[in-house]
């Protein structure tokens, strides 16, 4: 092997997250509700998860510029993006987490050669086994089978959520145009870079919630049906946080009606 390309592969940094977008938003959803810097094990007991799952979803995050070390190795913080991402996901505002992880990645060294894979093949759908095989090549490592089915499975996880990527079957179609922005031509393109189905990212005179790749939920914006929806789960449910803030921008709004009458 040339003396240049030895150098290269010691120096490359790539991103490898051992887990996918589910585990990045156990991590921050964890770190955010811990409020300070913590260990995984720490963060694991909190969240009831197997800690070796959240040190790995810690790391994930981490990769995607989320999390960073807190002074010292083993122990995590919420970047600045990370803050913001939190608080978008814990309100169900699903758009605005794939726009704010779609900057993060465009923007983070750690992906470039990810980018530079995905802009040569745009448009064409690709195996992501095919993007593992050259991030493995340029790292100069040798994975085992589960390890490169793994990393495929977190890399079409992370980068469909991120709306980089749509996902065909087993194969992914990478949505970059060469200088790494979003497709802007020809029909409408909302649907295809859509992560959660078919459903319309807003309904008029309704209010959202969603998980990405696991539900979405649509309640009218009305204090009656907030109140219902309210009644039918658990106080301390994911929801409590959103419904708060739902039914807190309609008596805001309701107050300013009243005072411009």
């Amino acid at each position: 092997m040339p003396e240049e390309q030895k150098k290269y592969r010691k120096t490359t940094k790539i991103a490898t997250p051992s887990v996918g977008i589910d585990g990045v938003n156990h991590a921050v959803r964890a770190l955010r509700a811990y409020k300070e810097p913590a260990s995984y094990k720490d963060l694991a007991k909190g969240a009831n998860l197997h800690p070796v799952y959240m040190s790995q979803s810690l790391s994930s995050a981490r990769d995607v510029g989320l999390t960073e070390y807190a002074g010292k190795r083993g122990l995590y913080k919420l970047t600045a993006d990370g803050e913001d991402y939190a608080r978008f996901l814990t309100y169900g505002q699903s758009s605005k987490c794939a726009e704010l992880l779609r900057k993060s990645i465009l923007n983070n060294p750690l992906w470039s050669e990810i980018i530079r894979f995905l802009t040569i093949s745009e448009g064409k759908p690709r195996d992501p086994l095919q993007l593992v095989g050259d991030v493995e090549g340029k790292l100069g490592k040798r994975w085992s089978s589960s390890m490169r089915n793994g990393y495929a499975n977190s890399y079409t996880s992370i980068l469909e959520a991120a709306r980089l990527v749509r996902v065909e079957g087993n194969e992914i179609v990478p949505l970059l145009k060469p200088e790494g922005k979003p497709e802007t031509s020809g029909a409408p393109s909302t649907p295809a870079l859509t992560s959660e189905g078919e459903l319309p990212s807003r309904v008029e005179g309704y209010t959202e919630f969603s998980i990405s790749d696991s539900f979405k939920v649509f309640v009218r914006k009305e204090e009656k049906s907030l109140e219902f929806f309210e009644d039918q789960v658990k106080e301390d449910s994911i929801f409590g946080p959103w419904i708060a803030h739902e039914k807190k921008k309609l008596k805001s709004v309701s107050a300013r009606r009243q005072g411009e009458n």
